[in-house]
């Protein structure tokens, strides 16, 4: 038919390991053996993965970089933040200076990486660090470099407070200025690890958590003192919180945004926030459809996986098109589903959600979105669909990639992952623990997805690939 949308077999590279062992071995900064929990050495997870058009490593490709957590704790954070750059073909692991003990800095732990790039190419790197404790520290890293080499932290926040805690963090660089960088997170009072456990909607010791911003205009030498954009009323708060550029400049935040006990309307639901003066001024929230997150266990034996559960992902299209996806209970017979919604009015009203996982059976999670210039819209995730019961021994999981030509009316889906890997030999962070996000972005008319599962002897590690479709 001509003109009509069609999506052909999408392809996927072979996932290529970004990470190596720990840097961290012969580190005494941090005083391990004093801290309480247990730590997982050589496990890298949650990453963030960001691609720039331009060379300024000197390597004739354009950079590539990717964050992650290296050497998790089972009770929050890890031993640092680490970044792994594309170089001359091969994948160097680089340290993120003053993020952690170990590597120079006062806090003993890191953890939400969070990468972008500038227009101009450059980088920028953003890190929440904490002690295990009341402190919580937002760290800005840049690189002018491809990443070869990072700056000091800039500090945009350091609190040590038992009723402030500072939290799921993102940056995003204005893809249209490179003056603009805008940095924002959630700030509650129950650190984030705790915290988490009383969120659910109706659980009498739910808080509030304020939308905190901060942006430099100035390609990064100046921050402004960040500040609430959305302050929700008594026991409720935002999580998750995600900033898109449209290409008329408009900013929209997405996130999960629950309603605790009390006088409150209850449950919670995705929604967005718009600013159309690169975030000087935002509306209130605006609904994208109620949520109920999906929570995960291993379908043997119920033991809890940790997942992006109340974390939604957005993306910006062309022509003032905006995507969110998240895990949803309520469409899957499995209890959690890939929840896709979309805008075509620069996010003020949206379609109603529809699954686009294509196993309804087997339980799926922790999704990323990003769009091409040309408007294919790219989705990964992970699930079980060949796990096969054997009382909780094992549990195979693969990563798979989803492409959608129409506007999300139809998808294709390709694997990701060769061969299965065993979640079971994951940290266990109150669950078996990949990360609350992973990493996708876009380069060159294709898709970069990084992405942590178990490999060999270690509990994670990182693998990119690149996706077309």
């Amino acid at each position: 038919m001509p003109g009509a949308a069609w999506a052909g077999p999408g392809t996927a590279s072979p996932p290529v390991p970004v990470s190596g062992n720990s840097p961290f071995a012969g580190c005494t900064a941090d005083q391990v053996a004093s801290q309480p929990g247990t730590v997982f050495p050589n496990s890298e997870l949650e990453p963030s993965i960001a691609a720039s058009t331009l060379d300024r490593n000197g390597d004739g490709a354009p950079d590539v970089v990717a964050g992650y957590q290296q050497d998790r704790w089972s009770n929050g954070a890890s031993r640092g933040v680490y970044a792994s750059v594309l170089y001359q073909g091969a994948w160097l692991q680089v340290a993120v200076p003053g993020t952690s003990a170990c590597v120079g800095g006062t806090h003993l732990r890191a953890t939400d990486p969070w990468v972008t790039f500038s227009p101009d190419g450059t980088a920028y790197y953003f890190t929440l660090a904490s002690s295990a404790g009341n402190d919580s520290a937002l760290y800005v890293n840049r690189s002018t470099d491809g990443g070869l080499h990072w700056s000091p932290p800039i500090t945009l926040i350091d609190e040590d407070s038992v009723f402030n805690f500072n939290d799921k963090n993102s940056i995003t660089a204005d893809p249209f200025d490179s003056r603009f960088v805008y940095a924002i997170w959630d700030r509650s009072n129950f650190p984030s690890d705790k915290r988490e456990l009383h969120s659910i909607s109706g659980f009498p010791k739910s808080v509030r958590s304020d939308a905190f911003f901060s942006r430099t205009t100035d390609g990064g030498a100046t921050w402004e003192t960040p500040h609430a954009i959305f302050a929700p009323q008594a026991n409720e708060f935002g999580i998750g919180h995600q900033i898109v550029v449209l290409s008329d400049g408009t900013l929209v935040d997405g996130f999960m945004l629950f309603h605790g006990s009390g006088s409150n309307k209850k449950g919670q639901e995705t929604a967005v926030l718009i600013s159309k003066d690169r975030g000087a001024t935002w509306t209130g929230p605006i609904t994208v459809a109620k949520a109920m997150p999906g929570f995960i266990s291993d379908p043997d034996d119920g033991t809890p996986v940790r997942t992006g559960d109340i974390i939604p992902e957005i993306a910006a299209g062309p022509n003032g098109s905006v995507y969110m996806v998240w895990q949803e209970a309520t469409l899957a017979p499995s209890g959690s589903a890939v929840a896709f919604a979309k805008s075509t009015d620069g996010g003020r009203t949206w379609s109603t959600p529809v699954r686009i996982n294509k196993v309804p059976t087997t339980q799926a999670f922790t999704p990323m979105i990003r769009v091409l210039p040309s408007g294919v819209i790219g989705v990964t995730h992970y699930d079980f669909r060949f796990n096969t019961p054997d009382g909780g021994a094992t549990l195979p999981t693969d990563y798979w990639f989803l492409h959608s030509h129409d506007g999300g009316a139809t998808w294709t889906e390709t694997r990701v992952t060769p061969t299965s890997f065993d979640l079971r030999k994951a940290p266990n962070a109150r669950g078996l623990f990949l990360g609350d996000y992973e990493g996708l972005t876009v380069q060159n008319g294709a898709f970069l997805a990084a992405f942590a599962q178990t490999h060999g002897t270690d509990p994670d590690s990182i693998f990119v690939t690149r996706l077309t479709g």
